[in-house]
């Protein structure tokens, strides 16, 4: 049975990622939009860095814990998600049925995956940014980069053998993403700007 108190503190963390992932801007959308574009013209190339939600299923793929989690808001919440029609063939297992026109539709307690992983283009702004060194040549989840503790599994009830979380791990947890964010926040506009587009280009 989900921990009612585990929920509200992975609550607590998902905001705090949340707020971290709002510094990349519309890198999300932009991304969404080329992907949608590209599907359209029949390009393959390159497809392994399209728009994760249009190619994954985290709903599906985590649906024993999320349906538990989503359950105690809403008995009828998967009915409720917007089932698009994108009228195209997706690589992998997507789109994700959560995705609506404004993005996720899920407004908390999302897979873990939804909001630890930064994709491809947020590897290569990071980079740009000076603010991490690494790959980028495929996703990395957000504990690869920073030294967070091992705690979301054990909070949202994906883990088989899930240990005891305190109060303090989860205020380390917010900290440390609390101040990611704020290198982020604080590069000078022309800096982000030159690293979002570096990510992505405009045409």
């Amino acid at each position: 049975m989900t921990n009612s108190q585990y929920l509200k503190w992975f609550y607590q963390i998902e905001k705090a990622l949340w707020a971290l992932f709002d510094q990349f801007e519309d890198l999300c959308s932009r991304c969404a939009v080329k992907t949608l574009q590209e599907v359209e013209r029949g390009q393959r190339k390159g497809r392994d860095a399209w728009c994760c939600c249009m190619i994954d299923n985290q709903v599906h793929d985590n649906w024993e814990a999320l349906n538990a989690n989503q359950l105690r808001a809403d008995r009828d919440w998967y009915e409720k998600l917007p089932r698009q029609d994108m009228g195209r063939s997706m690589p992998g297992n997507g789109p994700c049925p959560a995705l609506g026109e404004t993005g996720c539709q899920l407004k908390k307690h999302r897979p873990i995956t939804c909001t630890t992983q930064l994709c491809t283009k947020m590897l290569v702004a990071l980079n740009a940014s000076n603010l991490v060194k690494c790959p980028t040549h495929h996703a990395l989840q957000i504990e690869d980069l920073i030294d967070l503790p091992d705690i979301l599994p054990s909070l949202y009830g994906t883990t088989r053998k899930p240990k005891k979380v305190t109060r303090d791990e989860v205020n380390r947890y917010v900290a440390t993403i609390r101040s990611f964010r704020d290198r982020f926040a604080a590069l000078p506009p022309a800096q982000r700007k030159k690293a979002l587009e570096r990510a992505m280009p405009k045409r």
